[in-house]
């Protein structure tokens, strides 16, 4: 049957493609045909199609239960329930869709309608959501050009994800439907509803980027403004980036790079750039030190997003008091240092060392600590009388000043690894000399 339906197939299209004829090609196929897309020519003619299955195909052992076809401007152009030839019940799918094993006693079956299908679709474009799935039930090859709505309504809308539901998506386009979901015409013209207006809609408010650049500025202590080295921009998310969004910045103790992502979207699919703090040392030392630091936009000029950076301190970072000027040196080390913890746990990179061994060396000191009657903690505790900055964006007045005012004394990380007598774990000097070149402010130190 199949050898005559590629034929018949062949004299109605224009085109072909290399794809074997299979009658139970899978999702895991369809997900991969080269002709599942989500753009079209603007000349293509469309229609939109629906199916309705005995269940999800996993296996290549479904069928067909119904299957609609609609034109461009709504008409319907096929809508029939299918008889099924190997499936007798379905009551998973049933409960979804309602229909029923009698519902399809007296309907063509598929093989008998292929043919009618192959001539409604010659030479058109076929629009269906979540098009991997429905072509999934065709032979290989079936269609000349298919589109998948879903995956083109997930491209640009800012809440879409992959799997965004047919009914929420045509609710969010301003659908009103006439039928239930879950029956192929009413999902067939839902689909062209979000095709024909809600995917158009999203398009026209968050237009594309194409040559994407972001500006913006950081204010250092010192009132110096500081531009940012951006590495990367993601212009597909960045296009839904609209004013006075505030994005946020993301980073770990151990990483080099800084992830920023538009609102709502902290640790998903939103990231909409990257930077790293060897290149940004003043953003990098004002994360360090606990301040919540957002990027809103204030303007965009075609691809261009000006934004502008905003400061302020965590809830949980003290506020800085005016202290009497001794109090900006280091502390001198004595016996309080074997109780004490490190401070500032972040800026690590392949200049100064690694983790690895930033751990050996903690290790050491927490076995010292021991060793002479005291404790190393692992984060700030009212126990600890030292406060270990290691940091070398944190090396600065300010950062020695809050450890201050909260009770400790304060010393650099290779000050303490020279006390402890660990320099050969440690390149103290490298570490000095990286600390110096992102701080002139460190040379105040005694």
């Amino acid at each position: 049957m199949f050898k005559t339906l590629r034929d018949l197939w062949r004299r109605l299209t224009t085109k072909s493609t290399a794809i074997p004829m299979n009658s139970t090609i899978g999702p895991t196929l369809a997900n991969n045909l080269p002709l599942v897309s989500s753009h079209i020519d603007n000349s293509a003619s469309l229609i939109f199609m629906d199916t309705e299955t005995t269940g999800l195909n996993q296996n290549g052992t479904d069928e067909v239960l119904e299957i609609a076809i609609v034109s461009d401007d709504g008409r319907t152009l096929l809508n029939t329930l299918v008889r099924p030839l190997k499936n007798s019940v379905w009551s998973q799918a049933q409960a979804i869709h309602g229909i029923s094993p009698k519902d399809v006693e007296n309907a063509p079956t598929w093989d008998s309608l292929l043919p009618k299908v192959a001539e409604i679709c010659a030479g058109k474009t076929i629009v269906v959501y979540n098009a991997p799935f429905d072509t999934s039930f065709f032979p290989g090859g079936f269609f000349t050009s298919v589109v998948c709505a879903m995956r083109r309504y997930t491209e640009v809308c800012p809440d879409g994800t992959m799997w965004t539901k047919l009914s929420d998506a045509a609710t969010a386009s301003g659908y009103a439907p006439t039928g239930n979901y879950h029956r192929a015409l009413s999902d067939a013209l839902a689909c062209r509803h979000i095709w024909k207006f809600g995917i158009p809609a999203l398009e026209k408010n968050y237009p594309p980027i194409i040559n994407s650049r972001i500006a913006a500025k950081i204010i250092a202590e010192t009132g110096e403004h500081i531009p940012l080295v951006f590495n990367n921009v993601f212009a597909e998310q960045l296009r839904f980036v609209t004013a006075n969004d505030r994005c946020k910045f993301w980073t770990k103790d151990d990483r080099q790079e800084i992830n920023i992502y538009r609102p709502g979207t902290l640790g998903g699919k939103g990231k909409i750039a990257y930077l790293t703090k060897a290149e940004n040392p003043e953003l990098a030392r004002q994360l360090a030190a606990g301040f919540e630091i957002d990027l809103l936009l204030r303007e965009r000029d075609g691809d261009t997003l000006r934004f502008e950076v905003v400061t302020k301190p965590n809830r949980k970072t003290p506020t800085v008091m005016t202290l009497p000027a001794t109090t900006k040196t280091y502390s001198e080390i004595d016996n309080d240092i074997y109780q004490c913890f490190i401070a500032h746990r972040s800026g690590m990179s392949n200049v100064i060392g690694s983790w690895e061994d930033f751990q050996t060396v903690e290790n050491e000191m927490a076995l010292i600590c021991k060793e002479k009657g005291g404790r190393y903690y692992k984060s700030k505790a009212k126990g600890a009388k030292f406060a270990i900055i290691f940091s070398p964006y944190a090396q600065t007045a300010n950062d020695v000043l809050r450890l201050q005012q909260e009770g400790y004394k304060v010393t650099s990380f290779d000050r303490a690894v020279a006390f402890f007598q660990l320099q050969s774990m440690w390149d103290c000097q490298q570490y000095v000399d990286h600390v110096k070149s992102l701080n002139s402010n460190i040379n105040t130190f005694g």
